[in-house]
């Protein structure tokens, strides 16, 4: 990791990061793959573990006979049915630089659709699966004729007839549905395990290799960089459209090097966001990129096995939002739960108050606790570095703060009606994010008002927190500024 350098002005709400990673062709690719080997047991490992499904109709997919109990893949497993899936899809008609949508709750099915995305040079697009059922789902269908897809999973039948009834003016090459047999389905869709001649053809061209094969360098390995790594959807409400944020490789190269608070191996990161959310990507992209298990308990949040996860698999890292906490707090099986296992619990989204995160350490009996601000207009902003992790928070074990900005990255905070005005340490003002790890703009924007260049030639994004940023850098968001004109944006939202 490079060394950080944080350059400030004055006692001003300031902080310039540095410079991030230095940037290559498949840098993404390669960052990910290095929890491939990390550890000493190597690509045997744990990768992945899902409380919630059972092996089923992976079974096949990942070419060995599974253990009884719940689906767990180690790196072995989960790399090589990805490689597998990544070559039956060429085959179909899938090329590099197209885009994956994955319509799934948190699953094995997730995961996987991730990895070919990376494989293939695809745009991965996790999407919130509630938009599938018109019943429960109060807001609008995604712009995805923005994005021209080329793949798309849902998880059943049902959510399929939907999909074709919403978006019958996309042309897409590949189109599955998880959790059926291709007996069952109709149109043109398919099942996620291929037919067996196909993936008899994969394993031949695939051969023995523990590895998938890496994305071929282009010509320019700025080209590479440039493409659309990952594509998020921000929503300031369930009344107002979704937004489209593109990642860049380049944009979540920085976001997993720089955000790394516990880089040792053999954690696990049990995780209860929604599958959409900026912070479910993020906990995945840490755990895999530190050889760590990546652990989702249910599909929907569900405080009793959520509980029963930690206990069962040790977990060491919890990342959930201020409701989950609530929830897990005040559900009756906690008290029968062993709990310390817990390293640490980092809570995602927007404001939350000091007082949760101290009941909440206490309640779960995590070594520390933090808030975290992760966006889906910037994903690895703000952090905590691991060689002061403790200090900052204190001997409380717990901080409102969502840390302090990381290499790549920028932060201001200005006076609410003046972008160039910058208040000093302490005082409240609008907080203003920059860097390599923020997108330029969202998708379809012509406008783009929340975007600006300052004087300097510097990109910033404009959110709707109030914050305030301390002597040493500590940024805590205040509340959120609800009167900006341009439509506040940046929080992940689920029904």
């Amino acid at each position: 990791m490079a060394s950080i350098q944080q350059q400030r002005r004055g006692n001003t709400s300031y902080i310039d990061g540095g410079f991030g990673t230095e940037k290559g062709s498949d840098a993404m690719f390669i960052t990910l793959e290095d929890g491939y080997y990390t550890g000493l047991e190597g690509p045997d490992k744990v990768a992945l573990i899902c409380d919630h499904q059972s092996w089923g109709y992976l079974e096949n997919l990942v070419g060995l006979v599974p253990q009884a109990g719940c689906l767990t893949l180690t790196y072995r497993q989960m790399m090589r049915a990805a490689r597998d899936l990544a070559l039956v899809w060429q085959d179909c008609g899938i090329k590099r630089g197209g885009t994956l949508l994955a319509f799934l709750p948190v699953s094995a099915d997730w995961a996987l659709s991730f990895w070919v995305a990376i494989i293939l040079d695809l745009t991965f697009v996790p999407l919130n699966p509630m938009t599938l059922n018109i019943d429960s789902w109060r807001g609008h269908s995604y712009p995805l004729d923005l994005l021209d897809p080329t793949v798309v999973l849902v998880p059943t039948l049902r959510e399929a007839i939907t999909f074709d009834e919403l978006y019958p003016e996309l042309n897409i090459i590949v189109k599955i549905v998880c959790h059926e047999q291709k007996s069952f389905l109709h149109n043109d869709w398919t099942s996620l395990e291929p037919p067996a001649t196909a993936l008899a053809r994969a394993r031949l061209i695939g051969g023995q290799k523990d590895l998938p094969p890496r994305p071929p360098r282009p010509p320019y390995p700025s080209d590479n960089e440039d493409r659309k790594a990952v594509l998020l959807f921000s929503q300031n409400s369930p009344d107002h459209p979704f937004k489209g944020c593109p990642l860049k490789a380049s944009n979540i190269r920085t976001t997993m090097v720089m955000k790394n608070p516990c880089s040792s191996s053999h954690k696990s990161f049990l995780v209860t966001c929604p599958s959409s959310s900026s912070a479910t990507l993020d906990a995945a992209m840490l755990a895999w990129y530190t050889g760590g298990t990546l652990v989702f308990p249910s599909a929907l949040f569900d405080a009793p096995k959520t509980l029963s996860s930690v206990e069962l698999h040790n977990c060491t890292n919890l990342v959930c939002t201020p409701s989950n906490l609530e929830e897990l707090i005040k559900d009756p099986s906690r008290s029968t739960r062993k709990l310390d296992s817990l390293e640490s619990l980092v809570v995602h989204g927007g404001v939350v108050s000091a007082n949760l995160l101290y009941r909440g350490k206490e309640a779960l009996q995590s070594g520390w606790a933090t808030s975290s601000l992760t966006m889906a207009e910037g994903l690895g902003v703000f952090g905590w570095f691991s060689s002061c992790t403790r200090p900052y928070v204190g001997l409380s074990g717990y901080s409102d703060s969502i840390g302090t900005v990381l290499e790549g990255s920028l932060a201001k905070i200005c006076h609410v009606d003046n972008r160039d005005n910058i208040v000093s340490r302490g005082q409240e003002g609008l907080l203003h994010i920059g860097g390599e790890t923020v997108i330029e703009k969202y998708i379809g924007d012509v406008e783009g008002e929340r975007f600006y260049q300052d004087s300097e030639g510097k990109s910033w994004f404009i959110t709707n927190y109030l914050a305030t940023m301390d002597p040493e850098g500590l940024v805590r968001l205040t509340s959120e500024f609800k009167t900006y004109k341009p439509e506040a944006t940046g929080a992940d939202v689920s029904p």
